[in-house]
């Protein structure tokens, strides 16, 4: 208990000073930073023999996210769409180069690998770069994935533990119940409708409250299956966290598994949003 604290008394004051007052160039250097992280920790846990593959996949990730960051501005936009592609075809070229030279041997790569890479590498950091892409948008908006997974995180784990019942998914994660499930959108909902009401007086954002809440309920839903997803894999590696960077916490993958699913629900959300009002 005294380690959980001490890493939620530490690590929400970094995450707040990086996501408020630091430049945007911040976030996306932390979106880089756990995107690498995330890419070892699958590597590591779902792959069987992808130790020569790290270093380039990690590299993958962070590109990614960094490209993402770099598209949404006017100066860097045409440099990184340009670049990426190039850099993407050849590291699939590495991987396959890999497969095929090592064919065979004792080291040899299986294609499942192969693929946990793609995802380590592209996937997971296309998701994990939209928190930079809200960035981008304003402070607001940066806010609301982490918003929308730690209350509605709590509110679920609150609502399982009063009202227990049926449990939504025993063969991945035997302590989530349906009840869970309901609160979780609900405190999503009410925790982006109390963001919203702080925005629009800090920073004068203009999204509708009921859309913020409509957000709040669909973000969630696609976050506990993110969360689901990643225990998924920990069964399978029959692990019980995907490190320990955290301590107790365990690992980026177990933190910030559910924020991964949510960022582009937001992202595509207020987007489509704003392009109405």
């Amino acid at each position: 208990m005294k380690q959980r604290l001490l890493v939620a008394a530490i690590g929400v004051p970094l995450l707040l000073v990086v996501l408020l007052v630091l430049p945007p160039i911040a976030t996306a250097i932390l979106a880089a930073a756990i995107a690498g992280a995330a890419a070892y920790e699958l590597l590591h846990t779902a792959a069987k023999k992808p130790k020569r593959l790290y270093v380039l996949t990690i590299l993958c990730a962070v590109v990614t996210v960094m490209t993402v960051f770099a598209a949404t501005g006017a100066a860097n936009a045409a440099w990184a769409l340009r670049a990426y592609p190039a850099f993407a075809f050849l590291y699939v070229v590495a991987l396959f180069y890999e497969v095929v030279h090592l064919h065979g041997t004792s080291e040899e790569i299986p294609f499942k690998d192969l693929a946990v890479c793609v995802v380590a590498g592209f996937v997971f950091p296309a998701m994990y770069g939209c928190i930079a892409l809200l960035r981008g948008l304003g402070t607001a908006y940066v806010l609301m994935p982490f918003v929308v997974a730690f209350i509605g995180d709590s509110f679920s784990m609150f609502a399982g533990m009063i009202f227990g019942g049926k449990k939504m998914a025993p063969r991945v994660s035997p302590k989530k119940t349906w009840a869970g499930g309901i609160g979780g959108p609900i405190g999503s909902a009410l925790g982006m409708v109390i963001l919203g009401l702080i925005a629009r007086a800090a920073w004068s954002m203009e999204l509708p409250l009921w859309y913020l809440a409509v957000i709040g309920v669909a973000a969630n839903i696609f976050g506990q299956l993110g969360d689901l997803s990643m225990s998924v894999i920990k069964r399978e590696a029959c692990i019980k966290d995907y490190s320990h960077i955290f301590l107790t916490h365990g690992g980026v993958l177990d933190r910030f598994d559910s924020t991964m699913f949510i960022a582009p629900v937001v992202y595509g959300m207020v987007m489509w949003m704003g392009g109405i009002l």
